[in-house]
């Protein structure tokens, strides 16, 4: 296996507790303000919404959730060496500078992947979504992080897929860059993957060098002939996906989806992965939400979540959109504060 080094490279040991010995979730809140009354016999879950950097949540997480999280999808900083703010100017969203230095982003994203691989569940995949800046060198990392103590050949890389938009500058120097990255990885060979539930329908435009029919009643059909065997197609029949995502786009300034936040991303783009790749009731986890679109999409469909940032403004952003829904299982807001020892 080919493996990438820098400056430092250090792989930390996530059956590690320390952080858990110095930390705790502290809950400050519950929404609805009354919290579920659980029974003496089932405890009820509730969503957790958790303010605190993912160094301190996640090993503390793993106490409770270790090879529990059916579905993890993160949107981490890209490396862009720039501050970002909210829609009025004033305040910031989240800094994603490094001081320019390489060796010291992988090695934050390298123990990222570390701690969420041992929370993935053994049939749960990893969406890591990028730019062109860093993509390239996470795969390495993510073929390192996947292949580690893994005896299953089913594991690792499924897919690199490519999100196109059309937003954005145009480029004078080179090509224009219109597409973000996003890594789909498995734990085992065993993961949920529904591809039926975002197929498009083929429709009745032509695609390839099928051959179009038409009844009478104006339904299209589609034709192929292969190995002396003749395939038909109906019009409604679903195409699988493809690897290349061209028909969600980005979210322009008036959009109604807007909430300020930057670097938002479209629901429609979570909704694809949340039904691709979980059942309902199923736990869902994003440790840099933002915006809060994971969560907000992960209780419009039914699975349960926990959505983690270090930023308040995310945090705030996250439990305004939740809260703007027409309803909403119970959640609570929790913050890392240390122990205070004497």
């Amino acid at each position: 296996m080919a493996e990438l080094t820098w400056s430092g490279k250090q792989r930390i040991d996530a059956t590690a507790t320390l952080a858990s010995q110095q930390y705790y979730f502290n809950t400050i809140a519950h929404y609805p303000s009354t919290p579920y009354t659980a029974s003496t016999t089932e405890k009820t879950w509730s969503n957790r919404l958790i303010l605190g950097d993912k160094a301190q949540v996640l090993p503390l997480l793993l106490t409770e959730f270790r090879g529990a999280i059916n579905l993890i999808y993160i949107d981490p900083p890209f490396m862009t060496g720039r501050i970002f703010y909210h829609s009025d100017g004033t305040r910031i969203a989240y800094r994603d500078t490094w001081q320019s230095r390489l060796d010291g982003y992988l090695q934050w994203l390298y123990e990222t992947l570390i701690l969420l691989h041992a929370l993935l569940a053994s049939n749960g995949s990893l969406y890591l979504h990028l730019d062109w800046r860093t993509a390239h060198y996470a795969r390495v990392l993510l073929d390192e992080v996947f292949a580690t103590g893994v005896n299953d050949e089913g594991a690792g890389f499924k897919n690199e897929i490519i999100w196109h938009y059309q937003s954005g500058g145009r480029a004078k120097r080179y090509y224009a860059r219109k597409h973000d990255t996003i890594f789909l990885y498995t734990k085992s060979a065993q993961y949920c993957f529904h591809p039926e539930r975002v197929g498009e329908k083929r429709g009745t435009q032509r695609r390839n060098h099928m051959r179009r029919e038409i009844d009478a009643d104006g339904h299209v059909t589609w034709t192929i002939r292969s190995a002396g065997r003749v395939y038909t197609y109906d019009e409604n029949s679903l195409l699988t996906l493809s690897d290349v995502w061209s028909d969600i786009h980005h979210l322009h300034q008036k959009d109604p989806e807007r909430s300020g936040y930057a670097t938002q991303k479209p629901e429609a783009l979570l909704e694809r992965i949340i039904l691709a790749s979980s059942e309902e009731h199923d736990l869902v986890l994003d440790c840099f939400c933002g915006s809060g679109v994971t969560p907000l999409v992960a209780e419009r469909l039914g699975r349960r979540w926990l959505a983690v940032d270090q930023s308040e403004l995310a945090i705030a952003t996250t439990v305004q959109r939740l809260q703007s829904l027409e309803q909403h299982q119970a959640f609570m807001m929790q913050k890392v504060v240390p122990y205070a020892f004497s």
